[in-house]
């Protein structure tokens, strides 16, 4: 079984995601009560006034930005960690209805380059060849997936508003974040970055984005973290 390399596609987004963001800020920040005038006050402003205010953390005037994902490649260990992200919506492939004949599997990189590469590989051999010969021997799909391995790739469309994803991003480009989901928010970034530029100018890992490590006890090191600038404060 191959192993299959993520792909993402941006399938929809608004036409106008950044203008669409400063106009929310503008409405937040101003004492305009027509349309034309919050439209012009956006528009006049510079690149570095949103930005600030994402930077700063105002991050619900990103959430009327939607953005719809297909999402292909990527393990049922990754898909089960992106479906943990609130607020958003999915559709998953079906393991109950699509035949497992047509999945593949990853591996991670750690084991790739390990002593047990080839033992894994018989381990994904092995797990969907009991499969098949049981639904080949009446055992249906929905109760034969059971043997299926965390491994095995899927397809999804996703959607997230901009501040759903700027708190993806941040907990998943983390350095301590599995490889595959941080491969997949790259992916991910490099598509918004291309139709809402000043909204993800600066995304980056938590530590970057805030200036600080919110993992305290299991931090990498780069960064204070913030029980650790709260002690120096002391």
């Amino acid at each position: 079984m191959e192993v299959k390399v993520i792909q993402v596609k941006l399938v929809s987004y608004p036409s106008e995601t950044d203008l669409v963001a400063k106009m929310a800020a503008a409405i937040c920040y101003s004492g305009g009560h027509d349309y034309d005038e919050i439209r012009k006050k956006a528009e006049e402003k510079p690149n570095e006034y949103l930005s600030k205010i994402v930077k700063n953390g105002h991050l619900s005037i990103l959430e009327h930005n939607i953005y719809v994902f297909y999402i292909s490649g990527i393990s049922r260990v990754t898909s089960h960690q992106l479906v943990r992200k609130r607020i958003a919506s999915f559709s998953q492939q079906s393991q109950r209805y699509v035949d497992a004949k047509s999945f593949t599997t990853v591996k991670p990189r750690s084991i790739e380059n390990s002593v047990f590469s080839e033992e894994y590989d018989k381990a994904m051999k092995k797990g969907f060849e009991l499969y098949q010969k049981m639904v080949d021997n009446g055992i249906s799909k929905e109760d034969a997936r059971y043997v299926l391995p965390n491994a095995t790739t899927t397809q999804m469309i996703v959607s997230m508003n901009a501040h759903a994803l700027v708190d993806f991003f941040v907990r998943r480009l983390c350095t301590r974040a599995q490889l595959e989901i941080t491969r997949l928010a790259e992916e991910m970034l490099i598509e918004v970055k291309k139709v809402s530029p000043l909204i993800f100018r600066d995304m980056g890992p938590y530590c970057e984005f805030y200036g600080y490590c919110p993992e305290n006890d299991h931090s990498c090191g780069r960064t204070k973290t913030l029980k650790q600038i709260k002690e120096n404060q002391k």
